[in-house]
């Protein structure tokens, strides 16, 4: 019997890949109903889903939990009646991730899956794992928080825009790239990984946020090691992300500045300079050499460091050579809102909005150009806008206010909610309701060349 297939199944939450995953049960000849938890669909998608033979649900009182074969959950209160009668009565409860992975294990022939998780640095990551796939002759899928897209003789195809990076849209990626002959397909996960991955990533846990029914993003993202059955896990040794290794029965490479394992940097000077010792590979062969890479002036700080020694673990990881990696990694020119210097003859502008944006990337892009401050800059400029809530949580402004008491920011620029809020609780900035680059260049001048800092979720 076909795991997943022409059985009873409920899936709760609609919101985050819910309704993906039910047209994938229909295809799979499953009798599919939907608990819509959050009741964020629309009269219109709730007949669409009726008409196309999934039953839906918008509250729990009244489901026949006995009569299911399994249950697929994302977010939702592990604390619901639901699930405690499903525990009682013997039904499997199993995450959309797991889900995913097991159709997706039957859907992927002889590609290659690269899956990535973690709280900061995935994107980054995914395209540097993808350029250096593509510049090596491959064609790449790479669904990430940017784009769903496939490079075919390294020229870039948009396949769709928009799409979120919960597990379930994995499969909606997979489908949009069936017509090309693909060599490797890269998914950015924002809960863990689903276990049809070759590789999976884990960049690091900074931000232990709420995550609903996995409780928080730490034991969300543990799902990666928790899923996979085979391949080779690539960890982050500067993180608690390590610990991983520990629950996973499979090969781990583990990468760091400073807690690399298998990877190790030796220098950082110019250039990375670094060894790979013992770094098992999918062919089963034993990796040992020296690598160097000289990063682009536009990737600015230390996460941008681990971000490359990421990639490069993950493709030599794949028995892609790690001078061909290396030469890849020099070309990569980054990805707008992580973390991306421009320099000008008012200043260096980082650019760090993106809608992920968290509490300890802020600080460690500040903390990055504090050290700067006196041989390269001559102040340190913080800018913080947008709203309060990230792509997963909400921004902990409490703590980001104690933070900033500690550091010695010459000048602090705030605007929006976020900006509002900072202000509300005592940060000591410019407040500016219109926010321009004009204006920020403007309250800038005092110094002959600082580094600008920009902090937004709404880019």
């Amino acid at each position: 019997m076909r795991p997943l297939a022409e059985c009873k199944v409920l899936v709760v939450d609609m919101t985050h890949g819910g309704v993906v995953m039910c047209e994938e049960l229909l295809k799979r000849g499953c009798e599919v109903h939907a608990l819509d938890n959050h009741k964020t669909l629309k009269r219109n998608e709730i007949e669409r889903l009726n008409n196309a033979g999934v039953k839906v649900f918008l509250e729990d009182k009244n489901l026949p939990v006995e009569d299911y074969d399994v249950i697929i959950v994302q977010h939702a209160d592990p604390t619901m009646n639901l699930f405690n009668s499903a525990l009682e009565l013997g039904v499997p409860i199993v995450s959309h991730a797991r889900a995913v992975g097991i159709i997706l294990s039957e859907m992927k022939g002889s590609k290659k899956i690269l899956e990535i998780t973690g709280t900061n640095g995935k994107t980054t990551t995914a395209n540097m794992i993808s350029k250096i796939l593509s510049d090596s002759g491959g064609t790449v899928l790479i669904h990430d928080s940017i784009g769903t897209r496939v490079f075919v003789n390294s020229k870039e195809i948009l396949l769709a825009e928009g799409l979120s990076i919960t597990p379930a849209n994995v499969l909606r990626a997979f489908r949009l790239a069936e017509n090309y002959d693909l060599d490797y397909a890269i998914f950015e996960i924002s809960l863990g990984g689903t276990g049809a991955g070759d590789i999976g990533v884990v960049t690091g846990i900074y931000e232990n946020y709420r995550a609903s029914f996995f409780k928080n993003a730490f034991n969300s993202k543990l799902q990666m090691a928790i899923n996979m059955r085979s391949g080779i896990l690539v960890l982050n040794g500067d993180n608690i992300a390590r610990k991983f290794a520990h629950v996973y029965s499979g090969k781990s490479n583990i990468y760091g500045i400073e807690r690399g394992r298998e990877v190790k940097v030796r220098r950082i000077g110019e250039k990375v300079e670094g060894e790979i010792e013992g770094l098992s590979t999918l062919s089963g062969k034993e990796l040992s050499c020296s690598f160097e890479f000289k990063l682009q002036p536009t990737l600015f700080g230390r996460f941008q460091i681990l971000n490359a020694l990421g990639a490069l673990s993950a493709v030599a990881s794949l028995d892609i050579e790690v001078e061909v990696a290396c030469r890849s990694i020099e070309g990569f020119k980054g990805v707008k809102g992580r973390a991306l210097a421009e320099k000008s003859s008012k200043g260096i502008f980082v650019d760090c909005s993106n809608r992920g944006v968290n509490v300890t990337a802020m600080l460690t892009a500040i903390d990055e150009a504090l050290l700067m401050k006196g041989e390269k800059v001559d102040g340190v400029v913080a800018v913080f806008s947008g709203s309060e809530k990230a792509t997963c949580e909400i921004i902990d402004t409490s703590r980001l206010f104690e933070e900033l008491k500690k550091r010695n920011i010459d000048l602090i620029i705030l605007s929006g909610a976020l900006g509002r809020k900072l202000a509300e609780l005592g940060v000591n900035g410019e407040l500016i309701e219109n926010l321009s680059k004009n204006e920020v260049e403007r309250f800038s001048a005092r110094f002959n060349n600082p580094v600008i800092l920009f902090f937004s979720n709404e880019a």
